[in-house]
């Protein structure tokens, strides 16, 4: 059950099930299941580092474009117009 659970995590790319799974992992009854539990966490470490580095990319794109409103905005420097 739980691997069936992992899976659909994994697939579904839910990491606060997959973390919830990973806390609560029950032990292994066969060498089969913890071969596939083995396969399964490395799948899920290549997603999660993936993950970060598409969330990097997109922080680094934000960056770059709050750098590049902040040079191109019109400082508009308070003055008073008084006519007399």
């Amino acid at each position: 059950m739980w691997l069936k659970e992992f899976k659909k995590a994994l697939i579904l790319k839910d990491f606060d099930t997959l973390d919830s799974l990973i806390d609560q992992m029950p032990s292994m009854e066969s060498l089969a299941q913890m071969e596939e539990a083995s396969y399964l966490f490395q799948n899920a470490r290549v997603l999660i580092e993936s993950e970060q580095v598409a969330t990097l990319r997109a922080m680094q794109q934000l960056k770059n474009t709050l750098d590049f409103l902040k040079a191109t905005e019109n400082s508009i420097s308070p003055t008073i117009n008084i006519k007399l």
